[in-house]
């Protein structure tokens, strides 16, 4: 009679070399036999059961929204309505959804909380290390064509006088690039609008006709003959300001 190490053997050599796998139930019972599976084979199944991977073809950009202006928390000024002196605050513009925040410490406890924008007439956000400081304005007593638009807080460029060239930032972080680590980029895109001496507030994109059939026909004429003397390119934002900084003297 063989020693049962030896039994053992022979049976779990023989069970391999026949390609066989016998398992003991858990529940108990004699091993029962497991028809070994087809690597191959399901591996083809478990691929072509994983979802595809989302398509960037029907993009119209390879930028999608990102939450903040700037990464970290910035110093700025909340100016109320009325007569309320302006309060320093540290900020984040969430310009995608158009919601401000804060930060405080009370006690040593760091308290972030949504500002009330509607109790706001303007703002402002900056980056030192960039040099950058925004300023955002309401202008509720202007006309405009959407209602969405009439409380809407625009990012100023020029408000001197009667006319003012604002704007509406969409700050954009690019898709995930494969094997990059990171990002593709960042980029802002900018939605221009042009208050006018009447009083309204019109989209405009910096194309001559159209700066210049938004100032209306009392100013037409005359910003038309200033632009051609001075060669003002109307494509460029700085060239709009100063057209619209000698409207202001009319």
């Amino acid at each position: 009679m063989r020693p049962l190490p030896i039994l053992m053997l022979v049976l779990l050599g023989s069970q391999a070399a026949l390609g066989q796998d016998y398992r003991t139930p858990a529940s108990g019972g004699p091993p029962t036999k497991v028809v070994p599976i087809d690597v191959a084979k399901y591996m083809a199944n478990a691929r072509s059961n994983q979802p595809a991977p989302p398509s960037t073809q029907n993009l119209v950009s390879p930028f999608v929204p990102s939450d903040y202006l700037f990464v970290g928390w910035t110093q700025g000024l909340l100016q109320p309505y009325g007569n309320g002196a302006p309060q320093r605050a540290w900020l984040k513009y969430n310009a995608f959804s158009h919601q401000l925040i804060s930060r405080a410490y009370v006690r040593e406890t760091e308290v972030v909380k949504v500002v009330d924008m509607d109790l706001l007439r303007e703002f402002t956000i900056g980056d030192s290390l960039l040099g950058l400081r925004l300023t955002y304005r309401r202008y509720l007593n202007a006309r405009v064509l959407k209602a969405s638009l009439r409380s809407a807080f625009y990012e100023v460029h020029y408000d001197a006088g009667k006319t003012a060239l604002l704007c509406q930032r969409s700050h954009t972080r690019g898709l995930p690039q494969a094997g990059a680590g990171g990002f593709s980029g960042s980029k802002d895109i900018l939605s221009y609008f042009l208050k006018t001496p009447d009083n309204r507030i019109v989209p405009v994109n910096l194309r001559p006709a159209e700066v210049l059939a938004a100032l209306g026909a009392p100013h037409a004429t005359a910003a038309t003959t200033y632009a051609q003397q001075q060669q003002l390119d109307l494509h460029r934002e700085n060239d709009v300001v100063r057209l619209l900084a000698y409207c202001d003297t009319l």
